[in-house]
């Protein structure tokens, strides 16, 4: 080992005048630190990406029991101190905000006798709620007075219409009597007070000024105020607003609370910060407020105590003045499904890090053979010489110690870097680093273990050669071995439930296993008979002069050395067609979560609203909104015979057909022109209206049916069935508003829904907006119209479903896999290339004796490579194909929802793989004629290449 010193000390130097090998091997070893390090910051980005995106869906302006936010809701009066350990409990929650602490007065949705809360300066009473709120004041849009006035503020038009300026006292409370207070739903309660309960409960108030309100007279201006819309007191007398506010600070509401003998209601709550919006953050909060919630329910827990008081007298239980309290938070379900999500999504990729994992091993494998290739003559001295086998071993690894640590370190870098600029999100969290950082000095340390591996078979072999012994000869049944795993695997997945998602490795390893399978059982036919013929060449009588160019003298010449011209077409044949693999897969994926989205939104955004003419565009079933828009109208009702539970979706074909979103498949393309059946109306049975199905494939076009929706049986005729439809998630009935509604207003003009009613309720059909717009500026455009909507949903909150989300990252992840499939393969052969031109140099400086030019060589060689290149992409037809009839069942996104993916050929990714193909094969004619003009004949005979 002494006598080795020499050779070690200066074997991790050697690479740094190795030129293109050393490249190879940083390259090849870069390829697999990305590929390995890719894993684990695939999992901390989906994992992000998913809580964001889950996150994203929650409106600002929603219940406190939807929002990503910690809220205490208590009942009742309670002491100061007790309000303040309750804030108390709620900041200590990890990762939320500052406590927000509201109150209002709530007997008028409490008390039995429905009592109506008023304010009243004189005679003249309106409808009004008391109610504060942390911050709401500094929020407040002041037409009148001082913000640090004592009192209370209400809206300018009230203050006007009642006569009151700041400093002016009224009255505020409750009354059963108040059929002089007009609402939208009708007049105030008017009602027999209960036996030992005044009619009215009221105190005075001192006005302190007078604040700007929204287009519906009621909301205050400010995005204060439309963030909490939903969090508001509704309306006491039923309008489809929030209540008429009376705002004060929390002393003032508290105080006239108790003068009007009102049951208050306090709420405490905090949302997370942005600093908490990481998984590991988020989960600790959600436990934090699961614990909450927990103590709320338990009776002997400090917060119930706080709810009910230590010790509740027998009179409080009796007459339920007991304050009750709940717990109300989204957090633990908000978390729960984001980490299922982010676990569907792992799942997806887990496989394909395995597959690019070996890709990029596979990678490190061929540049250490072509290194021990050129090392060769090197270790047969080393060997001859009787050097211990240990010192050749070391020095081999150790030669690859500089572009072990420099190809790691470069890979784990970009791999970070593409994940924290491209990934699904680029909060990658604190151990990212570190995690990308052990990835990288796993593959130094493998790479060199992989290094000494090779040279310690080399040289284990050179020994044997050496010693006269025979070495064991043979490829081994690798082709049936696999062809017989290819087999089964198909068959497996052709049997399995064709509803699963590809959530396992067989989704990502199949592909490759079919791709490879099929290329060298291809090449291996093609090479079978190419053999035939030459034999049959060869039994003929010799030509009398048979000539010999130097065209053909070339072309032999470079089958004669390197590697054998059918494995060139095998391997840049898998790594293309794993590219294109990627790149069809990730486009359909997207496509059919694209189809899939507009199925369960329906459009770009949908409002749940009261009524059709609310928006100004008149009465009927073809209301004037503007370009953009239209009105649908839904029902629940069962389709007899068989009485199936139905919903129906009536619609204006004219508007919806620019409205609703149809994405990019087929069946929903399919859809909007059946939307045309409408238009013509022929095979209608009198008495009916035109319908068409949706979910109900036992259902024949042009047979009638009966439906029944509430008291009402409506015929109709199928003009149609189809399997999907826009916004339709369960068997439907889709009828034309504009042959329906005059059917129902022939029989009772009250089942209208697009007609104002006595009673202007909505009856049995829903009304709902579609729109084109962004889910804001459908808002906007309904608050223009003072119109509430109690429902509302988008196509990005469709898009960011958990199992469509996952299998779009999983998808755009397979692509990463092709692209080092093709990065491996362009490797590989350009790798050989070099070596051929090395090996073919004696041929090379033969025929530049003989008068041949060297651009004439080397266009002889890329016309050889550029028929490598076609026979790889005619080989690889057979078994792609194959694999996009096995696409489906592989890449489905979301089983579960329609329309189910079909087998589809895009044309623009294998546009890109074949470009991806012609790259490799102009890259390595560039080599060849680089290295072929590199080469020197007074050293071609004593060359070591």
């Amino acid at each position: 080992m002494r006598g080795g010193w020499p050779l070690l000390r200066r074997a991790s130097g050697r690479m740094l005048r190795s030129g293109s090998v050393a490249a190879m091997i940083v390259i090849s070893v870069a390829l697999l630190a990305g590929l390995v390090a890719a894993g684990p910051l695939f999992g901390r980005a989906t994992a992000s990406g998913s809580l964001e995106r889950k996150l994203a869906t929650v409106g600002a302006n929603s219940q406190v029991v939807q929002q990503a936010a910690l809220g205490v809701t208590v009942q009742g009066r309670i002491p100061a101190s007790a309000q303040t350990t309750i804030s108390t409990m709620v900041d200590a929650a990890p990762w939320l905000g500052t406590p927000v602490t509201s109150q209002w007065g709530a007997g008028w949705q409490l008390s039995p006798d429905k009592r109506t809360p008023f304010l009243a300066s004189g005679s003249k009473r309106r409808e009004g709620v008391l109610w504060s709120r942390t911050g709401a004041i500094a929020a407040l849009d002041v037409v009148q007075g001082e913000r640090t006035a004592k009192g209370v503020w209400i809206p300018e038009s009230m203050a006007q219409n009642l006569g009151l300026k700041p400093g002016d006292r009224f009255r505020a409370g409750t009354t059963i009597q108040g059929g002089d207070i007009q609402g939208c739903g009708g007049v105030g309660t008017v009602a027999e007070s209960t036996l030992g309960e005044p009619a009215n409960s009221q105190g005075p108030v001192t006005l302190a000024g007078t604040y700007r309100t929204g287009p519906d007279g009621r909301l205050p201006l400010g995005k204060y105020f439309s963030d909490i819309a939903a969090q508001l007191p509704s309306d006491p007398l039923r309008c489809p607003t929030p209540a008429l506010l009376i705002i004060g600070d929390q002393a003032t509401i508290a105080a006239a609370l108790a003068k009007a003998d009102e049951t208050p209601i306090w709420t405490h709550s905090a949302a997370l910060t942005p600093a908490g919006r990481t998984p590991e953050r988020l989960k600790q909060a959600a436990a934090a407020a699961d614990r909450l919630k927990l103590a709320g329910a338990d009776p002997s827990s400090a917060l119930s105590k706080l709810f009910t008081g230590a010790n509740p007298t027998p009179e409080e239980i009796a007459t339920g003045t007991v304050t009750v309290g709940r717990v109300d938070t989204a957090l633990p379900q908000l978390q729960s499904d984001a980490e299922a999500d982010a676990h569907t999504a792992d799942q997806q990729g887990r496989g394909i890090g395995y597959a690019g994992g070996a890709l990029g091993l596979a990678a490190v494998v061929v540049a250490l053979r072509s290194l021990a290739q050129r090392r060769r003559r090197e270790t047969e001295l080393l060997v001859g010489l009787g050097t211990p086998m240990p010192v050749v071993v070391a020095a081999g690894a150790l030669e690859l110690l500089l572009p072990a640590v420099l190809g790691s370190a470069i890979g784990g870098a970009v791999a970070w870097l593409a994940f924290d600029r491209f990934g699904p999100q680029s909060t990658l969290g604190s151990g990212a680093v570190r995690a990308t950082v052990l990835a990288a000095a796993l593959v130094a340390v493998l790479t060199l273990i992989c290094g000494a591996l090779v040279t310690l078979l080399q040289a284990r072999a050179i020994s044997r050669d050496l010693s006269g012994a025979e070495a064991a000869r043979g490829s081994g049944p690798w082709l049936p071995l696999l062809t017989g795993a290819t087999a089964i695997a198909v068959g497996a997945t052709l049997a399995r439930d064709s509803g699963g998602s590809y959530t396992d490795p067989l989704s990502a390893v199949l592909p490759i296993l079919i791709l490879a399978c099929g290329t060298l059982l291809l090449v291996r036919f093609v090479g079978l008979i190419s053999a035939a013929r030459v034999r049959r060449r060869a039994n003929r009588p010799p030509a009398p002069t048979a000539p010999r160019s130097p065209a053909r003298l070339v072309v032999r010449g470079l089958r004669n050395t390197g590697t054998a011209v059918a494995d060139l077409v095998v391997i840049l044949a898998i790594g293309i067609g794993v590219l294109a693999y990627g790149l069809v897969s990730a486009a359909s994926v997207h496509n059919s979560a694209e189809d899939k989205a507009s199925v369960l939104a329906g459009a770009s955004s949908v409002a749940h609203i009261p009524h059709s003419y609310n928006l100004g565009g008149g009465q009927g079933p073809a209301p004037k909104l503007g370009s953009g828009k239209s009105i649908v109208w839904r029902a629940h009702g069962q389709l007899r015979p068989d009485y199936v539970d139905v919903d129906l979706l009536v619609v204006n074909p004219d508007t919806l057909r620019s409205t609703a979103s149809w994405g990019v498949g087929p069946e929903l393309a399919r859809a909007k022109a059946a939307l045309k059946a409408f238009d013509f109306g022929s095979g209608i049975v009198k008495g009916t209206v035109p319908a068409l199905l949706i979910g109900l494939p036992d259902r024949e076009a042009g047979t009638g049916a009966t439906v029944s929706i509430g008291a009402d049986q409506l015929a109709l005729t199928a003009q149609g069935n189809l399997e999907a439809f826009p916004g339709v998630t369960s068997p439907t009935v889709l009828l034309d508003a504009r042959s329906l509604f005059p059917s129902l207003d022939a029989r009772n003009k009250n089942l209208d829904p697009s007609l104002k009613s006595i009673t202007e309720g909505q009856g049995d059909y829903a009304t709902w907006l579609w729109s084109t717009a962004s889910p804001t500026a459908t808002a906007n455009y309904l608050d223009q119209h003072n119109v509430v909507a109690s429902a509302t949903t988008s196509l990005e909150a469709a898009k960011a479903t958990p199992v469509l989300t996952s299998s779009s990252w999983a998808a755009t992840y397979q692509i990463v896999l092709g692209a080092a499939a093709a990065a491996l393969a362009g490797l590989s052969v350009i790798v050989a290339v070099d070596r051929r031109v090395a090996r073919a140099a004696p041929v090379d400086l033969v025929l530049r004796r003989f008068g041949v030019r060297s651009w004439r060589l080397i266009g002889l060689r890329a016309g050889e490579l550029a028929l490598t290149c076609l026979g790889a992409l005619a080989v690889l037809a057979a078994p792609f194909a194959l694999v996009l009839i096995l696409l489906p069942r592989l890449v489905e996104p979301g089983p579960g929802l329609a329309p189910a993916m079909g087998i589809s050929v895009p044309l623009v990714p294998l546009l890109l793989s074949v470009l991806a193909a012609v790259g490799v094969t102009a890259l390595a004619v560039l080599v060849a004629a680089r290295r072929s003009a590199t080469l020197k004949p007074a050293e071609v005979l004593r060359d070591d290449q």
